[in-house]
């Protein structure tokens, strides 16, 4: 009598099992690999959006203002606006160019320290900070509290410490 080639049930069940250990120990690992990594986006975001306005006030000839958040909110902060402010008011006026940026899921600005004015950036048509502000300190986390930051020079160039 010859035997069918092929697995039996119990086989199979012993590889469910020992497949499902090894998942089991790898996805607490996994997590915290995304959340770092969503930190490490928000970060970059946020760097890249200050930089590119920085470098818009200078183009655009015109005031750059970078808010975070709502006024007068400066903590916990999931968004941001970047607003082209052409008639130098520090009002949005319809014409303006404005644009909405939102963080990743679970990453948040902790919190934002400027110096002078404290929920906003804004740059003068030469690219640095507007006369009298001397930038400040962006504090991001992620969902499992690890934190991160920023710095802002009066020169408005930002920057990891």
């Amino acid at each position: 009598m010859t035997r069918a080639a092929g697995f039996t049930l119990i086989e199979l069940m012993i590889a469910l099992v020992i497949a499902g250990i090894v998942l089991g120990t790898g996805m607490p690992a996994f997590g915290r690999y995304r959340n770092s990594m969503l930190l490490r986006q928000a970060e970059t975001q946020v760097l890249q959006d200050v930089r590119r306005a920085r470098q818009l006030a200078v183009t655009r000839r015109a005031p750059v203002i970078v808010r975070f958040g709502t006024p007068p909110t400066y903590r916990n902060i999931t968004q941001y606006s970047i607003h082209i402010d052409t008639n130098a008011d520090n009002l949005l006026s319809s014409g303006e160019s404005s644009f909405s940026r939102t963080l990743p899921r679970s990453t948040k600005l902790d919190s934002v320290c400027m110096v002078s004015q404290v929920d906003s950036l804004v740059f003068d048509i030469s690219g640095t900070l507007k006369l009298g502000t001397q930038g400040g300190v962006l504090y991001l986390s992620n969902a499992i509290g690890r934190r991160d930051t920023l710095a802002v020079s009066a020169a408005g160039i930002c920057y990891r410490p």
